[in-house]
């Protein structure tokens, strides 16, 4: 097993542990990883400050941060606001001035940051190709998750991987400023239809957790005219703005299709969006998997096929 792989499933059991509310496992998963992977430090380092956070360990958790400043790393201001792992530690003195070097760090970073689009897939020329677009998710980039979605390839389908511009830590990015983010993937469509023979009646838009969340905004407001979406535990949309998207989207005859985790804690938000989807007249199907947290399902080759024939049916 790869480094890569190794530590994409040791992740999944740490966030096995989270998920099922057992801090003191995932933070001792998380400091064998630590030692594992010093590459990884970026990731290893911030769970550590959420875990021991959750653990009430506060000064622990701010020396974490403090021996990862002194090691020039940072993480971007709304990841270290909107997290609700660290809301304990907002206001805090010694917090706030670590996030005010964070934020200068980040800025100099972002200056020189721009969106990447991945793409996979054969296409002759003359012939044109269906389009799955994918989204990572917070704190990833488009070809970390490209070994999932690349498995469309096969079935004669040009995956497009967008990275977003917006960073979240040193190479690792995020769609937190969601104008934005909306801007660069329908620049990065249309930069992808005038290289390759796109077919743009079949294009599908599909994501990871906030991508995920991402792209069901982008197809239910007619961003990109999507046939529909495949969103793998999306991130928390508002009930409200979800319905006004799928009354805008009546006249797309758009489908949905939402991959579910029942350990997941977005998982009440995953059944109420396949009601609420239906009641616009958007029809949507949920792939329930009770013993998944915040993961793609182990046998996600064949949740993509059926979820392609669903949602162009």
């Amino acid at each position: 097993m790869s480094d890569e792989r190794d530590f994409f499933h040791r992740t999944q059991e740490m966030m096995a542990c989270y998920e099922r509310g057992d801090y003191t496992c995932a933070l001792a998963e998380t400091e064998r990883m630590a030692a594992a992977f010093p590459e990884q430090s970026a990731r290893t380092d911030y769970w550590r400050i959420c875990l021991l956070t959750h653990l009430r360990r506060v000064d622990d958790a701010l020396q974490v941060f403090r021996r990862a400043l002194d090691a020039d790393m940072w993480w971007s201001e709304p990841t270290l606001r909107n997290d609700p792992d660290l809301e304990p530690l907002q206001g805090l003195l010694e917090y706030e001035r670590m996030v005010v070097v964070c934020s200068k760090r980040h800025a100099a970073a972002q200056a020189v940051s721009k969106p990447v689009l991945v793409v996979r897939g054969t296409t002759k020329a003359a012939k044109q190709s269906p389009v799955l677009i994918t989204l990572h998710g917070q704190g990833s980039t488009a070809a970390s998750d490209l070994a999932h979605w690349e498995k469309a390839c096969p079935l004669g389908w040009l995956v497009a991987a967008m990275q977003s511009s917006q960073l979240a830590w040193p190479g690792a990015y995020a769609w937190n400023d969601r104008e934005q983010a909306q801007e660069e993937v329908v620049g990065q469509f249309e930069n992808l239809c005038a290289q390759y023979p796109v077919d743009r009646s079949r294009v599908i838009i599909g994501g990871f957790s906030q991508g995920a969340a991402l792209a069901i905004r982008l197809t239910l407001n007619g961003s990109i005219r999507a046939r529909g979406f495949l969103s793998v535990t999306p991130g928390m949309i508002d009930r409200q703005l979800l319905a006004t998207w799928a009354d805008t989207a009546r006249d797309y005859a758009v489908h949905g299709y939402l991959i579910a985790g029942g350990r997941d804690r977005r998982y009440e938000f995953f059944k109420q969006t396949c009601e609420i989807l239906p009641e616009h007249g958007i029809p949507c199907r949920m792939e329930d998997y009770p013993e998944l947290g915040h993961e793609f399902p182990p046998d996600f080759e064949k949740s993509l096929k059926k979820a392609l024939r669903f949602l162009l049916s």
